[in-house]
């Protein structure tokens, strides 16, 4: 993979910022590459694809760029709330969001077109995030109703959902952090300090972890091994398949909002703005550059 490549963060302020990450000789640094402010209210979440990139806020509206040319295709106005997660499906065909108004959109990329909205995916109730599996056949979904619900992006039908009350009280209706594992045999979510990691073929959990401290994001950097962020700021690599902790790091200041990963490199963005770029090698972390946004950050995406 290039070295080269370009961090996208939107922050509390309605701004979407951009930063180029370049090698020159032996050192890292971060060039802004571009700054909008084309939300009305503060963004939540983006996405990016091939030169596709989308933005959803709390204007409830969802913008999507082209990063070829730098501009902005247009806006999506079919949500009547929050959007809380927008998601391009791997093969670059579709945009999946979903909003607090209670419903799930697909949408055709290049003429963006609606093609499925399932207005009440929730029962009413906000859908919080969402996850979609690698084969982009399927996705993952949980709401305020503390439901985990997974819905067939090929024929458009809902297909099983499991009730996570039980299990996690309270918590059930809180979660955010909902990934896929890069192989899509397993998927994890997280709930305060607690991560449950479930297996696609039984739908059952094949690991669960109690951290002492709130999980914020996590991120996987294989099948196995996943990079989690933390309300203190902290950095933890972790094997799920074997249970234990690799690495354990101070990464910032204070809250660690978001992280991605790409080849050797993990960048993580914390709340008060700032972005770091690291490497991870034989279960080395090393911080290679970072920059100072001024604006509280919210989501984040690598192109």
């Amino acid at each position: 993979m290039t070295e080269d490549f370009e961090i996208i963060v939107g922050t509390y302020e309605q701004f979407l910022l951009g930063y180029k990450v370049i090698k020159e000789e032996k050192k890292y640094r971060l060039e802004r590459s571009f700054a909008t402010k084309d939300h009305v209210a503060s963004i939540r979440t983006t996405s990016s694809i091939k030169h596709y990139l989308a933005s959803g806020a709390a204007d409830d509206c969802i913008n999507i760029y082209d990063m070829k040319r730098r501009t902005e295709s247009g806006k999506l106005m079919h949500h009547n709330g929050t959007v809380n997660c927008v998601s391009f499906t791997p093969d670059a065909t579709h945009l999946v969001s979903c909003s607090s108004d209670g419903s799930i959109a697909v949408v055709r990329c290049g003429n963006w077109q609606l093609e499925k909205h399932w207005t009440s995916a929730h029962k009413n109730s906000e859908v919080n995030t969402l996850a979609i599996h690698p084969t982009g056949k399927c996705t993952l979904s949980v709401g305020t109703d503390g439901v985990l619900r997974l819905w067939n992006l090929v024929n458009g039908h809902h297909a099983y959902a499991i009730n996570l009350v039980p299990r996690l009280k309270l918590q059930a209706k809180n979660i955010t952090v909902l990934q896929w594992s890069p192989d899509g045999e397993k998927y994890l979510m997280a709930a305060n300090n607690q991560l449950d990691v479930y297996s696609r073929s039984t739908a059952g959990i094949c690991a669960e972890v109690t951290f002492d401290v709130k999980i914020v994001c996590v991120e996987f950097i294989n099948d196995n091994v996943i990079v989690i962020g933390h309300e203190n700021g902290t950095l933890r690599i972790y094997d799920i398949e074997e249970q234990s902790e690799l690495l354990k790091t101070v990464g910032h200041d204070s809250r660690v909002k978001c992280l991605k990963h790409r080849g050797n490199f993990i960048v993580s963005s914390s709340s008060s703005g700032e972005v770091k770029v690291w490497k991870y090698v034989k279960q080395k972390l090393k911080m290679l550059t970072k920059a100072t946004c001024d604006a509280r950050i919210t989501c984040m995406t690598l192109t």
